[in-house]
Parts: C-alpha cells; sequence; structure tokens
C-alpha cells in the first residue's frame, strides 16, 4: 500500500488503529471529517462483528482498494513495482483471511517471505517460521 500524502498515511494508520483496538485513537493528526468516517467506520464494523454467530470468527476487514491476488501475482506486482513498496496484504491462499507478503532485495535478487495472519480472539497474528 503506497500512501500519496502524509494526510493518506495518517488516514490508512487511523483505520488500521481503529479496526484492531475497536476505537478511534486520540492521537491522530487529522480533520474532523476523517474522525467522523473513522467513527463511521469503526460503528460498521461493530454492527458487523455483533451480526456474527458465536462459532464465526471476525473476518478481517478488506478495504475495497485492495485486489485479490495469488501468492505469485503479488511476487510479480512486488517485484514489477518495487520503488512502490515492498509489502502485499492480499487474500489468504488458506481458505480465509488475509495473507501478507513481502520483497526484500538481496544482492539484486528480490527474496520473498509469504506470512498468514490469523484472528485470535479480538486480535490478529501473523505466523512467522521463527517468532
Amino acid at each position: 500500500l503506497q500512501a500519496e500524502s502524509a494526510e493518506a498515511q495518517e488516514m490508512w494508520r487511523g483505520f488500521i488503529l481503529t479496526m484492531a483496538e475497536m476505537k478511534v485513537p486520540a492521537d491522530l493528526v487529522l480533520l474532523p471529517g476523517h474522525i467522523f468516517q473513522l467513527s463511521e467506520a469503526l460503528r460498521e464494523e461493530r454492527d458487523r462483528r455483533t451480526t456474527l454467530g458465536p462459532t464465526e470468527p471476525p473476518v478481517p476487514l478488506m478495504p475495497s482498494c485492495f485486489f485479490k491476488v495469488s501468492r505469485g501475482e503479488a511476487e510479480q506486482l512486488l517485484e514489477r513495482n518495487a520503488g512502490s513498496g515492498n509489502i502485499v496484504l492480499r487474500p489468504g491462499g488458506h481458505g480465509h483471511g488475509i495473507s501478507v507478503t513481502t520483497c526484500q532485495m538481496l544482492n539484486g535478487t528480490a527474496l520473498f517471505k509469504h506470512y498468514k495472519v490469523v484472528s485470535v480472539g479480538q486480535g490478529y497474528q501473523i505466523d512467522v517460521d521463527t517468532p
């Protein structure tokens, strides 16, 4: 995800923290309209979570700007657009949830890593080989 401006970066930071903590952070440097948008997104997420059955895990909220790409497509995307970032948040290949693909350049060679994001209680955990 590449933010076009410092304001967009702060908005994404606010969105991620709001959904992770289920409250709008007080330290955001945003205009009142943006704070209102975050509050509305939080209200919608709370409503969505209350409609889930007791055995259904919360489904990670995937903003509409994300494209559904496979593991291979994520690698190609990162390699072709190396100057635009080194991480892709994508739908999980494990049947539900999301996955993270990272790209690190080592001696001119792209090194890709894939991580599964799983729901744990009220939060999320990234599964890595070496915790």
